[in-house]
């Protein structure tokens, strides 16, 4: 069995950075090159999550609560937007926000698995409570 944190950066952390990504340039009509500096990662990847060849898996997108998680992702897209706040910030916020609405729980009984942890002994805001 996978561990949460694992699942999370391998199944779900590229969909919630190819949507953050898209409605920071599509919403809010910020260039390509700069939500690669805020994401810390290349042009090329950037230009991936836009055409789509990363951050395609279906297994949040067919949820019933994909709306919830796009409308935070909007919400994050427009503090980053405003420079209210850090990439970091928002990761580990909607890193935590996925898990507190079960979609880790759900990706693990897809795979017949149960998610085993609640706290993120990892993120950088130590043992967050997802259930808080």
């Amino acid at each position: 069995m996978r561990h949460s944190c694992e699942m999370i950066v391998v199944d779900i952390l590229p969909i919630v950075r190819k949507e953050l990504a898209l409605e920071l340039i599509k919403t809010h009509n910020i260039k390509k090159s700069y939500v690669a500096r805020l994401f810390n990662v290349s042009g090329t990847a950037i230009s991936q999550y836009v055409h789509g060849s990363r951050g395609n898996r279906t297994i949040l997108e067919n949820s019933p609560l994909y709306d919830d998680l796009m409308n935070e992702i909007k919400l994050s897209a427009q503090r980053l937007a405003a420079q209210k706040t850090e990439i970091i910030n928002e990761l580990c916020g909607l890193c935590a926000f996925v898990k507190r609405m079960g979609l880790v729980d759900m990706v693990y009984e897809e795979m017949g698995e149960k998610a085993p942890l609640r706290k993120c002994l990892e993120c950088p805001n130590k043992n967050l409570d997802v259930n808080a």
